[in-house]
């Protein structure tokens, strides 16, 4: 397996469980996001750092712009910068965590199924291609 295969797989693989977190458990998702928003700045730092390290690790190993890969290629990049934004102005990364609210909740389940479907379409490339 080539090393942007490998990354498609990671990403592919973070998409189908956190997609099915955020589809069967929105109140999850919201109890997550409400903990760090507690915790301040400290909070923004530790939601910053997930995004920052999830698109480092596929910018660091997958600048592919062809569609449909380029998608994982600028999913990279706005971890990347969401990220640095958060950790460079806290106060975007503090308002964002503070818009989660119950109410709201079945907005995870759109973006869950999204990231489940996107997953499906990785694994299904790489099943109809022999990759895996």
């Amino acid at each position: 397996m080539r090393v942007d295969q490998s990354i498609e797989l990671f990403v592919a693989i973070n998409f189908l469980a956190i997609g099915l977190s955020h589809f069967l458990h929105p109140k999850s998702w919201v109890d997550f996001f409400t903990f760090l928003h507690s915790k301040h700045t400290t909070g923004n730092i530790i939601n910053a750092l997930i995004a920052l390290a999830m698109g480092s690790v596929i910018l660091s190993f997958h600048l592919i712009w062809e569609w449909p890969k380029g998608l994982i290629t600028l999913y990279g990049i706005s971890q990347v910068l969401k990220g640095f934004i958060y950790l460079i102005k806290p106060s975007i990364g503090m308002s964002s965590i503070a818009r989660v609210k119950i109410e709201r909740a079945n907005k995870f389940r759109w973006t869950g199924l999204l990231m489940f479907l996107f997953s499906l379409s990785i694994f299904y490339n790489f099943i109809s291609n022999n990759i895996i």
